[in-house]
């Protein structure tokens, strides 16, 4: 382990530790001044002890965020586990609907051109637009690829 992720750890600890503290003494001065004020309206006297939701807000974001920071890899990793069941389910659901889009798309009745764009019947050769040649063969193997093909996509040999 080289120097940087043995910083790394100690500052992750010292997170992991302090943070807790820092929330907790947080917490302890608000609740300290909430009860103060709570107290002071039932009796009718001036709070005194007030000043206390001003230091402990403050410790309560500090501490929280702290505490947060120190242990961000096992959150994240709790969420990873909890979150990709459910991805998972929820691509086995829409698989079949991709899967009728893609061969949708796939088994069109159009070829477009390379060219220029224009749709063409999805038999034809030629483009109506342009006259550009919608498809060619592979010299080595045979396959029909597209016109503008660089590679075959069949034997995988460049064109």
């Amino acid at each position: 382990m080289n120097e940087k992720d043995k910083k790394h750890l100690k500052t992750k600890r010292i997170l992991k530790i302090a943070g807790p503290i820092v929330l907790v003494a947080g917490l302890a001065f608000a609740i300290t001044g909430f009860v103060n004020i709570a107290t002071s309206m039932g009796s009718g006297s001036m709070p005194d002890m007030f000043w206390c939701f001003f230091i402990g807000f403050p410790l309560i974001a500090v501490g929280g965020t702290m505490t947060g920071w120190g242990f961000k890899r096992e959150i994240a990793s709790y969420a990873m586990r909890e979150s990709t069941p459910v991805f998972n389910e929820a691509g086995e659901k829409i698989k079949p609907g991709i899967s009728a889009i893609a061969d949708a798309v796939k088994n069109s009745d159009v070829k477009v051109c390379s060219a220029c764009g224009a749709e063409n019947d999805k038999d034809a050769t030629f483009c109506k637009k342009c006259g550009a040649p919608l498809s060619k063969k592979c010299p080595y193997c045979g396959a029909e690829l597209d016109s503008d093909a660089v590679f075959c996509d069949k034997c995988g040999k460049k064109l």
